[in-house]
């Protein structure tokens, strides 16, 4: 038996250990994705803003994914649905709603969403201590990237979010704001690769 909160997040099993809530999916619109479990070197999880639903692949599964996804996760790589991103100085999504409906923000043209490049992802770190690790060409988005930084100078690695809003674009011309709010699941022992964000969507001077 699972008991719920009241804003829908598990608390205790009655077998007393905590349950991953990483599965569970928000309302469509404005809201918020909790613990998506991307730690996997293999996998790119596909994100609806829309549905509010999340779809986890192999990375070089291209037959299977979903319609409708407005960007991916890989660890904290980053990519788009044929769209871009902006970086902006926000770091409130109420703070940029608001300006947005009373006409203190205006939206970018679409000519100034960065959009993909190609690179490559790191799809397994189990020879590092030898000196190298195995990749796989893909595109990601180094902008939306930056929304964590991974400093691996020292070890363990230091972690650091920038706290900025992220403007997604879709293809057609569609955007979204989304704002990164953790990086690890304190239900899971605090395990890196779990991300969490607040997001509005679609992005309107009306919210």
């Amino acid at each position: 038996m699972l008991f719920m909160t009241g804003a829908g997040f598990p608390l205790l099993s009655c077998d007393g250990i905590y349950d991953d809530p990483s599965d569970v999916a928000p309302a469509s619109g404005n809201g918020t994705f909790s613990y998506i479990d991307a730690t996997s070197y293999t996998t790119w999880v596909y994100i609806d803003l829309a549905a509010g639903t999340q779809t986890a692949l192999p990375y070089d599964n291209t037959d299977n994914v979903p319609d409708g996804w407005i960007f991916a996760l890989h660890r904290y790589d980053c990519r788009t649905n044929g769209g871009g991103v902006i970086e902006t100085n926000y770091t409130s999504l109420d703070n940029l709603t608001d300006d947005l409906a009373a006409g203190r923000y205006t939206l970018p043209e679409a000519t100034e969403y960065v959009p993909d490049e190609d690179d490559n992802i790191t799809t397994d770190m189990s020879h590092m201590m030898d000196g190298y690790l195995v990749t796989a060409p893909s595109r990601i988005n180094k902008v939306m990237g930056r929304w964590l930084n991974v400093d691996t100078s020292s070890m363990p690695p230091t972690y650091t979010m920038s706290g900025r809003v992220y403007l997604v674009s879709t293809a057609n011309g569609t955007v979204g704001a989304v704002l990164f709010t953790a990086f690890s699941n304190p239900y899971n022992y605090d395990t890196k690769g779990y991300v969490s964000f607040d997001y509005v969507y679609p992005l309107t001077t009306q919210q």
